[in-house]
């Protein structure tokens, strides 16, 4: 319930970033996103409660709201179109690879502590966009972030490819 109300969330972020909303009402949402993130994974861990569907509205719910938000801070002309495109482009792979993997194996590979960094990294520079930071800080905030986003593709390829040759 949580994955799917994020996903109901990410229209609402997309309005309130290209519209007059205050600030923080933007703010507030991208905090109830994370936080309901957060605690998505910490119920299902607790409880024993990890499922296969689980497993795929979770990110799915995460690329839809990171999504929307790029798309709107695109259309305001804070973010920078090439990391939208790796953003998107990244997220676009890893849903392909899933669904060939998940074809493949009849399994669904769960996220990572690398894949959850990104999200979180990825986070900040929308963030960062969104309030318009200093651009030195954003340029380090750019660059941590392509770093991650690198570094989870070849982290989630591996682990496909490793499975893939395990099964």
């Amino acid at each position: 319930m949580l994955s799917i109300s994020r996903m109901l969330l990410a229209p609402f972020m997309y309005v309130f970033i290209i519209s007059d909303f205050p600030r923080s009402w933007v703010y507030g949402l991208a905090l109830i996103a994370y936080v309901s993130d957060l605690l998505d994974g910490y119920m299902a861990r607790s409880r024993n409660e990890i499922t296969e569907w689980g497993k795929i509205l979770d990110p799915i719910a995460d690329k839809l709201f990171v999504g929307s938000t790029c798309l709107a801070l695109m259309t305001t002309d804070d973010l920078s179109i090439w990391y939208i495109a790796l953003v998107i482009g990244r997220d676009v792979l890893i849903v392909l690879a899933g669904l060939f993997f998940a074809n493949k194996v009849q399994v669904v590979l769960p996220s990572t502590f690398i894949g959850k960094a990104t999200v979180f990294w990825i986070g900040l520079v929308l963030l960062g966009a969104f309030f318009q930071v200093e651009s030195n800080i954003q340029v380090v905030l750019y660059a941590i972030s392509t770093g991650l986003i690198v570094f989870s593709l070849i982290h989630y390829g591996k682990r496909m490819f490793i499975s893939m040759r395990n099964s």
